[in-house]
């Protein structure tokens, strides 16, 4: 087995092992990963590595706006459609741009509500089980 198919095995692993309370954190974990990613190939000038880091956070934004059920979730989820909406376009004039003010001020945004999730998803399941690692698995992962 390669080691792209080792870690697609431990990423399906790591997602069916977690609570689907710890899902949308684990999403804005990897999100912030690609977004921090992207930053760097841009100041190496990796453009290609860059415009796959980008694709990979637009999907996983899309992912998370294809999530929200805007009629239960009322205000609230029509709130995070309009703020996905907006990073999705700020995803894609990041990649045209290369600009990277906008993409610095994204990671602080996307931090933000990481952290929120996290508060969320542990006043519903305080200790996640399932996966290694215990609680810090889901607070200070860096990818």
């Amino acid at each position: 087995m390669s080691y792209g198919k080792y870690t697609s095995k431990y990423l399906e692993n790591e997602v069916l092992s977690r609570p689907k309370e710890w899902l949308i954190p684990l999403l804005y974990e990897h999100l912030l990963a690609h977004l921090r990613r992207a930053q760097v190939q841009i100041q190496a000038r990796d453009f290609e590595g860059k415009g796959a880091s980008l694709e990979k956070a637009s999907d996983i934004v899309i992912e998370l706006l294809a999530t929200l059920d805007l009629e239960q979730g009322g205000e609230l989820a029509q709130r995070l459609a309009a703020l996905y909406t907006y990073f999705a376009g700020e995803i894609l004039a990041v990649g045209r741009t290369l600009d990277q003010k906008p993409l610095i001020k994204m990671i602080e945004m996307i931090s933000g509500l990481h952290e929120s999730w996290i508060g969320a998803a542990r006043t519903l399941v305080p200790t996640p089980t399932g996966a290694s690692g215990g609680d810090s698995l889901y607070e200070s992962r860096r990818f």
